[in-house]
């Protein structure tokens, strides 16, 4: 508990160390692939919403559609309200990932006044190439658990907890992907994987800020890539001191 709190009080010391730093430029060149891809997958998950109400109802036939058309409606925007959030959130951690690796390694330089690099990407297709292995990976166990998740939550007893479960979820794949612009610098996909799962809490507290932030339109996609891959690193590289 104590490193997820950790993990969400980053964001007040990262907005204070981009202001004194001059790095607020980073906000309009996120801002900017945000709007095309909040367009592009906005239009793409308004376009899927229909089949997925079609292919819901395809799994209860005894239901009464016309008879039940308002639930299945606001079925419908719940989960492409969700999937478009899911989709957006991983599309910007992997389009924006040469810009937020720059950026956490300016990071690092202002705090240790130089960069420690273990691990060398060699050019900006590598990154890419890892940013998608590492959300890849991350998507699909995300999808896993939160299907299992959602399929807890029609249990009476689990109801109340699911949604919170479902968000702890998100926000630590993201968190991952946030913490990934500096660990890239310092471990391998193995050893970046261990260090993930031995944070789990930091993970969280930076994810969850991550995706409200991310979940206000237009203005998220300006505001949180930068502020969480400053807070990340921040957070990041203090635990890294101690790990061994």
């Amino acid at each position: 508990m104590g490193s997820f709190i950790n993990g969400i009080l980053a964001y007040f010391k990262a907005l204070g160390f981009i202001s004194s730093r001059g790095l607020s430029k980073y906000f309009l060149y996120s801002g900017l692939i945000g709007i095309i891809l909040f367009a592009s997958s906005g239009l793409l998950i308004y376009k899927a919403a229909p089949f997925i109400t079609n292919y819901i109802t395809g799994w209860i036939p005894w239901v009464d559609i016309s008879s039940n058309s308002s639930i299945f409606n606001w079925i419908s925007i719940i989960l492409s309200s969700v999937l478009f959030i899911s989709i957006f959130k991983y599309l910007m951690l992997i389009f924006t990932a040469p810009l937020m690796s720059v950026l956490s390694d300016r990071v690092e330089k202002e705090l240790r006044g130089e960069v420690y690099v273990k691990i060398k990407s060699f050019s900006i297709v590598a990154e890419l190439l890892r940013g998608l292995r590492i959300n890849i990976r991350n998507i699909i166990r995300e999808i896993f658990l939160t299907l299992f998740i959602l399929i807890l939550g029609l249990i009476p007893l689990f109801s109340p907890v699911a949604a919170i479960l479902i968000i702890l979820v998100q926000g630590y794949f993201a968190g991952f992907g946030n913490h990934d612009f500096w660990a890239e610098r310092h471990f391998s996909y193995r050893n970046t994987v261990r260090f993930m799962k031995d944070h789990k809490g930091m993970l969280a507290g930076n994810g969850v800020v991550y995706v409200f932030l991310l979940a206000i339109p237009i203005l998220g996609a300006f505001i949180a890539p930068p502020l969480a891959t400053v807070a990340a690193t921040m957070e990041g590289l203090k635990e890294l001191e101690s790990y061994d």
